[in-house]
């Protein structure tokens, strides 16, 4: 299955609303898979098993769920996770792309890619329909929180 949406982060009709800089949004995105508590709040246990120059190996703990994701970042410009299929877990991709498509006015695109079938069973369909509205909700909290912590200067 592939899914992808698109997240604004700055409405630059709306100059009001207090806009997130390229810098920030990156250092959110990044924070968001080195402290994943933070974003998500199901999770019993995450902790980095490597650091390397283009990213970070992890392990995230959710209940008898063990994710192992390798994330890839590509500086202001995307976060790649690759989730290791496990026993209860069939592994995925997922992106994150900062789109800027004129100065000021940010995005992010969000795509997943999973091992799931699609239009393959009515009741596999009904989940990953489920599966595509939890990541778009998980997405537009990511971007408050991301925001939350700009507004209270925990972001460049």
């Amino acid at each position: 299955m592939k899914f992808e949406h698109l997240v604004q982060i700055n409405d630059l009709l709306h100059p009001t609303a207090v806009p997130l800089t390229r810098n920030q949004l990156w250092q959110g995105l990044v924070y968001r898979a080195e402290a994943p508590m933070a974003f998500v709040e199901h999770i019993d246990e995450a902790e980095i098993l490597l650091r390397h120059e283009s990213g970070i190996h992890r392990r995230v703990l959710m209940g008898k769920l063990e994710v192992i994701d390798h994330i890839h970042y590509e500086h202001e410009v995307s976060v790649h996770y690759d989730t290791q299929p496990s026993e209860l877990h069939l592994g995925g991709q997922m992106w994150m792309y900062i789109e800027e498509p004129q100065a000021g006015a940010l995005f992010v695109r969000f795509i997943y890619e999973t091992p799931h079938p699609e239009d393959s069973d009515p009741e596999l369909d009904k989940y990953l329909s489920y599966l595509r509205s939890a990541w778009q909700e998980a997405d537009i909290d990511t971007v408050r929180e991301i925001r939350h912590l700009a507004d209270s200067g925990k972001l460049g």
